[in-house]
């Protein structure tokens, strides 16, 4: 059917799951996630990039991005965008002045990264190590971004931000660095957790809605299967549907030992959602 929004799973989510993690960069297996997630159904791939071992990121070299681009074009599943988890560590709020221009400036690398493996946004995670709770690191990480927002517009590329702050707020901080290629890019599980009703934090951040990751978490807990968190999904997707919303989604699932059963499961559920609101 025309126009209806892509799902995209994020990377990670198709490979045996990390000890001690829920997420993290499949170093042994992230050629081999290209081909099973086109087989399961999904539209593309959620790229990461983090500071653990970030120097062996194939998204770091000329060889890794022309070896991303091999897989792309050999399995026909694209890269949709990239998960820069690299800034929880390394910060654009917090620090020294020196610092955050560097990062910034590593910032502005990956967006050029970005356009060269295809993909069109960069997720921005302001929450838990990198979060922004005070005027002050507010201020700090919109000088860091205005940094990079020439690099925005040179390579067409977005820059969601994700935060874990209710909605108006959270909308002030988007709106307040004032350039269009940064938007939001909403967690309904982070903001479930947080305590928020997600049908109705999402609210004011409608028009600056870039992308969606779906998530199941506890009120104050932690990410469950979906269905077994709290999050309000049907009154969450039909606000997004009565706004006529038709970015992506992207599952960042709970997944467990039989990781492409996990994924599965996440796809037929957003996309139950989807049919429901279609039939509504």
């Amino acid at each position: 059917m025309l126009n209806q929004p892509r799902v995209g799973v994020m990377q990670g989510r198709l490979s045996p799951r990390p000890a001690t993690r829920l997420q993290a960069f499949p170093h042994e297996t992230w050629a081999e996630e290209f081909a099973r997630a086109k087989r399961l159904g999904f539209s593309y791939l959620e790229w990461i990039y983090e500071a653990e071992r970030a120097e062996e990121n194939p998204i770091c070299s000329d060889a890794g991005r022309a070896a991303i681009r091999a897989c792309v074009t050999e399995s026909g599943l694209a890269v949709g965008s990239v998960c820069a988890d690299y800034f929880m560590i390394h910060r654009l709020a917090g620090g020294s002045a020196q610092e955050r221009a560097e990062n910034a400036a590593a910032l502005s690398k990956l967006v050029r990264w970005t356009r060269e493996l295809g993909a069109s946004r960069i997720l921005l995670p302001l929450l838990e190590t990198s979060a922004v709770a005070t005027p002050e690191l507010v201020g700090e990480v919109t000088e860091s971004i205005r940094r990079v927002c020439p690099a925005l517009d040179e390579h067409g590329v977005v820059l969601g931000l994700e935060m874990e702050i209710p909605g108006p707020n959270y909308a002030s901080v988007v709106r307040g660095i004032g350039h269009d290629k940064v938007r939001a890019y909403y967690d309904c599980g982070n903001s479930t957790a947080q305590g928020f009703d997600i049908a109705r934090d999402i609210l004011p951040l409608l028009p600056l809605l870039e992308a969606v990751h779906v998530k199941d978490r506890l009120v104050h807990g932690t990410s469950q299967p979906f269905g077994r968190g709290d999050a309000n999904f049907p009154e969450f997707f039909a606000v997004l549907a009565d706004a006529g919303y038709r970015g992506d989604f992207l599952t960042q699932h709970f997944f467990d030992a039989e990781p492409e059963i996990s994924a599965q499961h996440s796809l037929r559920f957003v996309q139950e959602q989807l049919r429901m609101q279609r039939a509504a």
